[in-house]
């Protein structure tokens, strides 16, 4: 608002007068957003792991926590957290959960295999996101031994051949078998190995020496790993035989 009068004499008799600026309306903003989160990830000490560690294990869960980080750039009124997955490190993360403060720890679980990446963000207030945290990758402990010896004579010991001990994050086994001769009578193609004896026709094979070739496919960070390519022999014991 201004006042003001006219200086002319004649005019000024008019009193002082008023003068309203046009209105104009605005709300305050604020952009700021909050800093970063700091993560960590439990992973394997695979050198550690025993032989029979993890052993019939299907199923497993990644352990994530983090810490809040601050700055005078950064808003520090927060409301929560939200944690980003990819199964491989040339994955888009994708949004799996979102907690509230003040918790800065998460449990992934039902997972096939610990093998992928994570990453979180923090939430203000006000609903802005902050930018990722730095981005954990944690990678898997893949374990196939085989044996060298089954008999297959239905007395339920040693009956099938299957891995020793424990396999641990196979994703696939391409099995073959060869006779002595280089011919060919068994292959099977599957998420385990479980190898009765029987040719690819059903038939029960002889008792004796074959050779096989294992193509094993692990659950690991690497979307291209190359297989573990494992070449052996395997005894074949019948008539009676029982190994304990």
């Amino acid at each position: 608002m201004t006042r003001g009068q006219y200086t002319d004499i004649q005019l000024a008799r008019l009193g002082v007068f008023l003068n309203y600026s046009q209105i104009s309306c605005a709300s305050p903003s604020d952009t700021t957003k909050p800093c970063p989160p700091a993560l960590s990830v439990e992973a394997l000490d695979c050198a550690a792991l025993s032989s029979e560690a993890l052993c019939d294990q299907s199923s497993f869960t990644n352990k994530l926590s983090w810490q809040p980080t601050s700055s005078p750039s950064c808003d520090a009124n927060l409301v929560g957290y939200r944690i980003y997955y990819g199964r491989y490190p040339t994955d888009s993360l994708t949004q799996i959960s979102a907690v509230s403060v003040p918790t800065t720890r998460f449990e992934h679980s039902s997972l096939t295999t610990v093998a992928g990446c994570y990453y979180v963000t923090a939430v203000s207030r006000r609903g802005l996101e902050s930018g990722p945290s730095n981005k954990v990758c944690v990678d898997a402990c893949p374990s196939f031994l085989l044996p060298n010896v089954f008999t297959p004579n239905g007395d339920g010991k040693n009956d099938v051949f299957q891995p020793l001990k424990c396999p641990r994050f196979v994703e696939q086994v391409t099995f073959v078998v060869y006779n002595r001769w280089g011919a060919k009578v068994y292959e099977s193609v599957g998420s385990s190995l479980s190898w009765d004896g029987r040719g690819s026709d059903g038939a029960e094979l002889p008792t004796g020496l074959y050779y096989y070739q294992a193509t094993v496919r692990y659950a690991l960070l690497d979307r291209n790993a190359p297989p573990q390519v494992l070449k052996g022999w395997v005894q074949i014991l019948r008539e009676g035989v029982s190994m304990k």
